[in-house]
């Protein structure tokens, strides 16, 4: 007689957004604006009549509406403002980008457009002796490497092993906040079209000493065939680091033999999540990002990448040829690129396959790229952050005597568990999502099955009106953090 065990899968949850609550629910921000008018209406009433009370009042009501009125957690006044920013953009021309030796840049070279345009790439070599490009940006003082990754996917695996890696996922994330230094890491899968000339050398390697033609004609002729119309997926995960000390930000070289050190720790304790990785070199960085901005290059690169042979291309050469961000959607070297953001994740639980709806490869989107950044807090800046939500959602639950809602008793719920969490070792970080998607043609059909891709996986997506150009180069995962450069202001932020 055998015995049956039943496994019981782990669910999982999305987390909570960060947030300080005022009166009557509003944020903190919008509860302070709505006292200093309700005080200045009262004041106006005592000293100068009911009418003119009524007056300020009306003022502080049109003042305040826009703040609290939301459209995907972005409020009116953020949406005014990105409007008025676009309008500024296209009328000084900065929507618009031209490289080569008919442009405005200095040398005619094709640099990298937007925020990429100031960065620099450098090279070093790792104490086990693999080679690692090192991509600076100088106005931030923060460097970023580059891992190449091989993720086991979908082979036969148990549950427990399953959740096992998932475990050391979230172990390694949390150990990425343990140094202090380390600002973001942006895990990125992307898909594109498969050539097939990695397949047709290696089978024209096999059948050269072969003493049957019509043997070799017809495995040559299936190489040529099988990877027609066929997508291949790549994945790589890059680290940005914060220069702490005065000679890291100014020499690259300081930054360089620190990371040196520390670089092979970073991606050999990936393994333990089923990820194989390695550093990726500078020629390597070069090729991916000048092929994510110039599609057609794909094959030549990796026609010289079968070869063994260097490409030549500098990072300063790296860019596309022109290049036109528009308010949905970004255009560079003949293609269009739509760039989606992480509206909010799932709701509910959900299982470690919520995502593989979006990951997996798609007939109607030939280049798909997906990429998702975490922000790791330190381990002091973890514990007051995790108390202070759950401070907040003890006041949110304890506002009027009216039955709490159902969002209040689960943020509660979540913050309890972050504290029990955190003390146990976990860690806590910030995350988002950006979704690229690459087409000739027909983006009306490649957006709607995007959305109908994301809303398999629950994750409401949004486009990223007015700042295509700038998600597009974030989503790439070569340094560029998005909150490290919002334009809004203050005022108009919802928080």
């Amino acid at each position: 007689m055998s015995a049956q065990q039943l496994i019981e899968r782990p669910l999982y949850s999305s987390g909570t957004f960060p947030q300080r609550t005022g009166f009557f629910g509003l944020s903190l921000r919008a509860s302070m604006f709505g006292g200093v008018a309700m005080i200045a209406a009262l004041m106006t009433m005592m000293t100068a009549g009911f009418l003119p009370g009524i007056c300020v009042a009306g003022v502080g009501v049109l003042v305040l509406a826009p703040m609290v009125i939301t459209f995907g957690r972005r409020s009116l006044y953020e949406g005014i403002e990105l409007r008025i920013q676009w309008w500024r953009r296209r009328a000084n021309g900065s929507t618009v980008y031209r490289g080569g030796p008919h442009s405005r840049i200095p040398g005619g070279r094709y640099r990298l457009p937007g925020l990429l345009a100031a960065t620099r790439l450098h090279e070093a070599t790792d104490r086990l002796g693999n080679p690692f490009g090192l991509i600076h940006r100088r106005r931030t003082d923060e460097y970023t490497v580059v891992l190449e990754c091989w993720p086991g996917g979908d082979e036969a695996l148990t549950q427990p092993e399953r959740d096992l890696m998932t475990a050391d996922w979230g172990a390694y994330l949390a150990g990425l906040g343990l140094p202090g230094d380390v600002v973001a890491a942006v895990a990125v899968v992307e898909t594109i079209p498969a050539s097939g000339l990695r397949l047709k050398r290696e089978v024209s390697r096999m059948v050269q000493n072969s003493n049957s033609t019509l043997a070799s004609e017809v495995m040559i002729e299936s190489a040529i065939e099988f990877p027609a119309g066929k997508l291949q997926q790549m994945a790589r995960l890059s680290i940005t680091f914060k220069a702490t000390t005065k000679a890291r930000r100014v020499d690259a070289d300081e930054m360089a033999a620190e990371l040196a050190r520390r670089l092979p720790s970073l991606y050999e304790d990936l393994l333990g999540a089923g990820v194989e990785a390695l550093p990726m070199a500078a020629a390597q960085i070069v090729a991916f990002t000048h092929r994510s901005y110039n599609p057609s290059a794909e094959s030549d690169f990796e026609a010289l990448e079968v070869l063994r042979e260097e490409h030549g291309l500098d990072w300063e050469d790296a860019g596309p040829a022109a290049a036109k961000a528009e308010w949905d959607h970004y255009r560079h070297n003949g293609v269009r690129s739509i760039v989606w953001e992480m509206a909010s994740p799932p709701e509910s639980v959900f299982a470690d396959t919520v995502l593989k709806p979006l990951l997996d490869p798609h007939d109607a989107l030939h280049r798909k790229r997906l990429a998702i950044v975490y922000r790791p807090f330190t381990a002091g800046d973890a514990t007051r952050k995790v108390d202070r939500e759950y401070k907040d959602s003890l006041v949110a639950m304890q506002q009027g005597k009216a039955v709490k809602s159902a969002a209040s008793e689960l943020r509660l719920q979540a913050t309890e568990q972050q504290r029990e969490e955190q003390v146990r070792g976990a860690g806590l970080l910030r995350y988002s999502m950006l979704l690229t998607v690459t087409m000739t043609d027909d983006m009306a059909t490649a957006a709607a099955v995007t959305e109908s891709l994301a809303a398999r996986a629950r994750i409401r997506l949004h486009r990223a009106y007015g700042t295509q150009d700038a998600a597009f180069a974030a989503g790439l995962g070569v340094g560029v953090l998005l909150a490290d450069h919002s334009s809004m202001t203050s005022i108009a932020a919802n928080g």
